[in-house]
């Protein structure tokens, strides 16, 4: 997936999974913070082992989700310092939610028919406090310095005429502009029309699986972002990397 340098932030390491007990450590301390923290369960899901070389980011990183809702999948960790301090997107992964259910409607209005999608938030707060706060409040009355990232799968029984897809493609991403973020991406994958990336687009910001990496039937990807002054459909199409020839 072709993000550049601001949206890397967005795709963490790939989730694998928990083996073993030499982890159960910091796996339960990461647990134990964030349910004294939130007041909820959480479940791990997998992690990135930490790093001996890149001491900065020497410790372990959890992916987790609240009990039962595993479509909040996030990311959290011990940063390596002197004295413990914690980070987690968990704030972050509630915001693409909210998003995700009420742009719901419109981009299904605009997006080819079977298209899966999700949109993540990456703002720097994973502060107890800003846990009922809207992302528009948020937006609008506290900084506009947010990443909104729309990730999308087109399902398509052939390889794709990208012309007849450029024009909802385009209007998604106007609903992206128009969030007034500084910063707003769009990713379309196009899969075939069998093809399951529902784990794939659940999971989408937590790893860094490209979309020419999935198994199956991938025909290509579109990614557009804020860098691009795009006036019109037709521009889209500039954009498209085809996988096979």
């Amino acid at each position: 997936m072709k993000i550049g340098k601001r949206f890397a932030m967005l795709l963490l390491p790939i989730i694998v999974v928990i083996g073993g007990t030499g982890c159960m450590g910091s796996e339960n301390k990461i647990k134990n913070h964030l349910e004294e923290k939130y007041g909820e369960k959480f479940e791990v899901e997998g992690k990135k082992e930490g790093s001996l070389l890149f001491t900065d980011y020497g410790k372990d990183k959890f992916f987790l989700y609240p009990e039962g809702k595993p479509e909040l999948i996030f990311s959290a960790g011990e940063v390596k310092s002197k004295k413990a301090q914690f980070y987690d997107g968990y704030i972050n992964a509630l915001w693409g939610a909210e998003l995700t259910q009420n742009l719901n409607d419109e981009l299904k209005g605009v997006l080819p028919e079977d298209s899966e999608f999700k949109i993540f938030v990456t703002a720097p707060v994973d502060d107890i406090s800003m846990r009922n706060t809207s992302i528009y409040d948020y937006i609008e009355n506290v900084s506009k310095d947010v990443i909104v990232h729309l990730v999308i799968g087109v399902k398509s029984e052939n390889e794709p005429n990208i012309s007849e897809y450029s024009e909802g493609l385009f209007k998604a991403f106007e609903v992206m502009r128009n969030l007034q973020t500084k910063y707003y991406s769009l990713s379309a994958g196009f899969v075939g029309k069998n093809e399951d990336i529902s784990d794939y687009i659940r999971t989408a910001d937590v790893n860094n699986v490209p979309w020419s990496n999935l198994k199956g039937e991938v025909y290509g990807e579109l990614f557009v972002d804020d860098r691009l002054e795009l006036q019109g459909p037709e521009e889209l199409i500039n954009h498209y990397e085809p996988f096979k020839e």
